[in-house]
């Protein structure tokens, strides 16, 4: 039982951390060139 929990929490982390993963990145494909921040001269 022990080791059931610990796995079904390790497969939470990971499916959160994937689905970050995609949001983070729709969110900076939304804005094309430079949104500013970056250290690019404009």
């Amino acid at each position: 039982m022990n080791e059931n929990w610990q796995s079904i929490a390790a497969l939470a982390v990971v499916l959160v951390t994937i689905v970050l993963f995609i949001v983070s990145s729709q969110r900076k494909r939304k804005k094309p060139g430079c949104g500013g921040g970056c250290g690019c001269v404009k």
